[in-house]
């Protein structure tokens, strides 16, 4: 069937915030924060996306608990040193709403995929507030945001793409996903979704071998190598 629909994560797709918090971890706890050591650090940080129980993912905030418990054992530090670090950065983050910016291309792409007839949908595992707040000026592109809080599922969990495609008066033959981490690319195979990868995430490309499924393409960054793909797809 010919492509109708096009589905993107938010954090590291199109915006990027995945490049921020986790910097701003290691900023905080590393004794001499050398950006060798930072760009090490942040693909560990990277594994934490592999964590399961009994061959299922964890839930969302067993999740969360499991990546802070990560940090603090990766930095021999307190439960009270974590969380006042934790304050730290979250404070932090908030006032960098400066430094959180659309990648280049982004909102050009977005303007040719909707002139071109494509219906347009956001799925994120960010909270609804957040999603606006950081992509506000760019959301009258979309017919349909999913943010995984909203509906109680977290990629990558198939329903949040389900509940996208719903809304968009598609079928699954007839959408693409685009996004950067691993959980987009279980989420995809989970679904059924075919699936395009961008190299804008923090933690670099997952491991195709790992999840065993293949992306239809895998491109620098949001743009040009975007709308070639809709000739094709």
């Amino acid at each position: 069937m010919a492509l109708k629909a096009i589905l993107f994560d938010l954090d590291g797709t199109l915006v990027n915030t995945l490049r921020l918090f986790p910097q701003l971890i290691a900023q905080e706890f590393m004794e001499i924060p050398t950006r060798r050591k930072v760009k090490k650090y942040l693909k560990r940080l990277g594994t934490f996306y592999n964590l399961r129980r009994n061959g299922g993912w964890y839930k969302h905030s067993w999740f969360s608990f499991q990546l802070f418990r990560g940090i603090k054992a990766d930095f021999r530090i307190s439960w009270v040193r974590l969380l006042q670090g934790l304050l730290r950065i979250t404070w932090q983050f908030l006032k960098w709403d400066q430094e959180i910016h659309v990648f280049p291309k982004v909102p050009e792409t977005l303007q040719k995929l909707k002139q071109r007839g494509f219906k347009l949908a956001i799925v994120s595992n960010g909270s609804p507030r957040l999603l606006r707040k950081r992509f506000a000026p760019f959301l009258h592109y979309f017919d349909v945001l999913v943010d995984s809080k909203s509906i109680g599922y977290w990629k990558p969990s198939p329903i949040p793409i389900y509940y996208a495609i719903k809304k968009l008066g598609v079928s699954i033959d007839e959408v693409v996903f685009v996004g950067d981490t691993i959980v987009d690319l279980l989420a995809a195979k989970r679904s059924g979704v075919r699936i395009i990868l961008v190299k804008t995430g923090v933690f670099g490309l997952p491991s195709l071998t790992e999840v065993d499924y293949q992306p239809v393409a895998v491109i620098p960054i949001v743009g040009k190598n975007i709308l070639d793909l809709t000739l094709t797809l």
